[in-house]
C-alpha cells in the first residue's frame, strides 16, 4: 500500500444516506435538493461540526434541468446552511454522485479546502417529460414528447455511431460477449435481492440511514428504509434517494475533534466504447487499486452498482483475470445492490462510498472498493480504508 504524507490524507469523518425509494413509490413527492438537503443535515448533525466550518458543497446529479437550477446550491439553501458557502453540481451521469466526492478529495488532498460536504442525490420519479421542438414550431405534428429517462440513456453517446444505446441493450452484450446463462444471471439477481431482505431484516442499514419526512394528505410519515423490489430483476428500476459524505484532511479533524469513518486512498476514471460500460468499470477499479497500491486480493468488500446482473458479472470476470483473489464474488456487494433497491442515477457513487464506509466499520476495519459504469461508456472507483 502507498505511503501517503499526513498533509495529503483526506478522512471521511461523517457519511450518511437517506432510504432509496423505489421509482413512483414512498419517496416520490421529495425533489433531489430535498433528499440532498435531508442527507446534508444528517451528515453535519453527525460529524458534530458546525456548519460554517465547511468550506464547500459539492452535489453530483444526473439529470440537471432548471427547476430548479444548480442543485448542490438550492439543496444547501434548502438545508438552511450558511448562505456563505459556495456549492457546485457536477454531472457524470450514473458517476456524478462518486464525481462529486472526488471532486472533493482533490481540493482537500491539494490543500485548497479542509473540510467538504460531497454527495448525490436524484428524485427519478420526478425527473420530467421533455417537449422536443417547441421552442420554435408548437403545431403538435411538429412536436414531440420524450420520456427524459431512456432518452438520457441513448443520448449519452451519438447514435449515429453507437446506435441507440440503454442499460438493457448493454446487458444483452455482456451477457452474449461472457457467455452468461439466464440462469446463471437469475442466480446473481435473486442473491442480490436475498442479501437485501436479509439486511434489512436485521437492521444492518440503521446506522447508515437518516430519516426522511414525507407528507401524505394532512400527515407527515417518517421513513427509513429502503424500497426494496419484491421479486428479482435483471435490470435495475429507477430510484429515488441521496448521500452524503463530509470530508475533512487530518488537521482539520483534529481541530474539530470530528470522527474519522475512514481515509479515502485513491480515485480510478476510466473509459470504454459506450456499449460495454462495464469495462471502464472494471478498469476504473484496477486503476484505483493501482493508485492505492492495494491488490484485489486485499480488498475486504467491493461495493459494485447493479446497473445489471450481466454488468456486473462481467466486471466479475474482468477482475477475476487480472487476478482477484479467493472468493472475489463473496466480498462483492455483501449486503444486496441496486437490483434489490433500484438504481438513483447521480447519488448512486455516493450511496455506494457510504455503503462502504459502515461495511468496514462492520466488519472493525480493513479495505473497500467503489466502482460503477456510467452512461457513455465510463467507469470510476474509489478505494478507502478503516481501522475501524
Amino acid at each position: 500500500m502507498r505511503k501517503t504524507d499526513s498533509v495529503n490524507q483526506v478522512m471521511v469523518v461523517s457519511a450518511v444516506r437517506t432510504p432509496l425509494g423505489a421509482f413512483c413509490g414512498q419517496l416520490e413527492s421529495l425533489s433531489e435538493q430535498q433528499l440532498a438537503a435531508a442527507a446534508m443535515q444528517e451528515a453535519l448533525r453527525r460529524a458534530g461540526i458546525a456548519p460554517e466550518m465547511i468550506d464547500e458543497v459539492i452535489v453530483g446529479t444526473a439529470k440537471q434541468t432548471s427547476r430548479p437550477s444548480n442543485c448542490g446550491r438550492h439543496a444547501l439553501l434548502l438545508a438552511r446552511l450558511p448562505d456563505t458557502i459556495p456549492a457546485y453540481t457536477v454531472q457524470r451521469q450514473s458517476a456524478s454522485g462518486l464525481q462529486a466526492v472526488a471532486n472533493g478529495y482533490w481540493a482537500i488532498r491539494c490543500g485548497d479546502s479542509g473540510a467538504i460536504l460531497a454527495g448525490g442525490t436524484e428524485s427519478m420519479s420526478q425527473i420530467p417529460f421533455e417537449l422536443r421542438g417547441a421552442r420554435y414550431a408548437f403545431a403538435e405534428r411538429e412536436r414531440t414528447i420524450i420520456d427524459a429517462i431512456p432518452a438520457q440513456e441513448a443520448g449519452a453517446q451519438p447514435a449515429e455511431r453507437y446506435g441507440a444505446v440503454t442499460a438493457a441493450k448493454r446487458a444483452e452484450r455482456a451477457a452474449r460477449n461472457y457467455g452468461l446463462s439466464p440462469d446463471v444471471l437469475a442466480a446473481f439477481s435473486g442473491a442480490s435481492l436475498g442479501k437485501a431482505l436479509q439486511a434489512a431484516g436485521s437492521g444492518r442499514f440503521n446506522e447508515e440511514i437518516c430519516a426522511v419526512t414525507v407528507k401524505k394528505g394532512k400527515k407527515e410519515e417518517s421513513f427509513d428504509r429502503d424500497e426494496l423490489r419484491k421479486q428479482a430483476a435483471l435490470l435495475a428500476e429507477p430510484a429515488d434517494g441521496a448521500a452524503m459524505c463530509l470530508l475533512a484532511n487530518p488537521q482539520r479533524a483534529a481541530e474539530l475533534g470530528l470522527p474519522v469513518l475512514a481515509e479515502v486512498l485513491s480515485v480510478g476514471i476510466a473509459a470504454a466504447d459506450p456499449r460495454t460500460a462495464a469495462m471502464a468499470a472494471a478498469k476504473a477499479g484496477l486503476q484505483a487499486l493501482e493508485r492505492a497500491g492495494v491488490t484485489l486480493g486485499q480488498v475486504d468488500v467491493i461495493e459494485l452498482n447493479e446497473t445489471s446482473a450481466a454488468e456486473c458479472l462481467a466486471v466479475v470476470r474482468e477482475w477475476d483475470a487480472a487476478g482477484g483473489g479467493e472468493a472475489l464474488a463473496d466480498r462483492i456487494n455483501p449486503a444486496g445492490g441496486a437490483l434489490a433497491t433500484g438504481n438513483p442515477w447521480g447519488a448512486a457513487g455516493a450511496v455506494l462510498v457510504t455503503r462502504a464506509v459502515y461495511a468496514l466499520r462492520r466488519r472493525g476495519g480493513g479495505i473497500a472498493l467503489a466502482a460503477l459504469p456510467a452512461e457513455g461508456g465510463q467507469g470510476m472507483a474509489m478505494v478507502m480504508k478503516s481501522t475501524g
